[in-house]
């Protein structure tokens, strides 16, 4: 058996540029349709640490005043956990969104 049918398949991945105004929406979704986990500020190319209390709002608001580079909100949404990182984009942010596979759901975050 090689290494390619020992390891699961990685989570396929969703991508796209948005505005502002589909920014707040998401938030709206998130506050209002799922059961937030975990809000992760991203310090480096690799590299997240956790918010503490101050939340979605206020991490969206450090990225749209370009005060952080990013962020990472962990969910459950109809009993699959998920994970959007959103980032700076030019004039926009870039969210992008994968399913947490079910063997690191669980796991803590790597910081």
């Amino acid at each position: 058996m090689n290494d390619a049918e020992q390891k699961p398949p990685l989570p396929e991945l969703h991508a796209a540029k948005i505005d502002a105004a589909t920014l707040a929406a998401l938030l709206e979704d998130l506050e209002a349709f799922t059961q937030i986990e975990e809000v992760l500020v991203k310090g480096g190319a690799r590299t997240f640490a956790p918010l503490g209390d101050a939340g979605l709002r206020a991490a969206a608001e450090l990225l749209v005043r370009g005060e952080i580079r990013g962020f990472q909100v962990r969910y459950r949404h109809e009993g699959a956990e998920w994970r959007d990182t959103l980032l700076r984009d030019g004039e926009g942010f870039r969210l992008v969104r994968m399913a947490t596979p079910p063997e690191v759901a669980s796991a803590p975050p790597a910081r």
